[in-house]
């Protein structure tokens, strides 16, 4: 039996703090953690703030047509967050092709973001891919090109500018 490999680090290199969200009792489940399901909301937060942080918003690519769908989904939980956490989100620019972004992420809380914890506590790693379609009628198209030079510099070189 095929086993799901387990991201033991962020799966991009070059990570920039993104946005920090603060864990309400609405994101935990009964045990007093973080809902595994929660963190799709705050991977999504962190990737929107990424791009407008280099002057790309959603509302653009979809204001041109454009939409990137999630194609691929990984994460891997390595401790649990908590009600009142803050929690750190890390992005990067793990691939990119004409037809796929990926982004890594690392999650974790920051010394002083949680009562007595002295050193960074990483929560979870993880991944997603997307891929740009013309949302008039769901078929695949490539990213823009304003998009791509932009994140052309922050991809690693082994994945930049592939075909599909």
């Amino acid at each position: 039996m095929a086993r799901t490999p387990r991201m033991t680090r962020p799966p991009a290199d070059d990570l920039r703090l993104a946005t920090v969200v603060r864990v309400i009792y609405a994101d935990t489940d009964q045990m007093g953690f973080v809902y595994h399901g929660t963190y799709t909301r705050f991977l999504e937060a962190a990737r929107v703030e990424f791009m407008r942080a280099l002057g790309h918003t959603y509302a653009a690519v979809e204001a041109e047509g454009l939409g990137m769908p999630l194609t691929d989904l990984a994460m891997s939980y390595i401790s649990p967050a908590r009600y009142d956490d803050r929690l750190s989100i890390h992005v990067g620019l793990a691939e990119l092709t004409y037809a796929r972004l990926r982004f890594g992420y690392h999650v974790c809380v920051e010394p002083g973001d949680r009562a007595g914890l002295a050193a960074r506590q990483t929560i979870l790693f993880a991944e997603t891919c997307h891929c740009c379609i013309h949302l008039a009628d769901g078929r695949p198209t490539r990213f823009p090109e304003s998009l791509r030079s932009t994140l052309r510099g922050l991809a690693p070189d082994r994945h930049a500018e592939q075909d599909d």
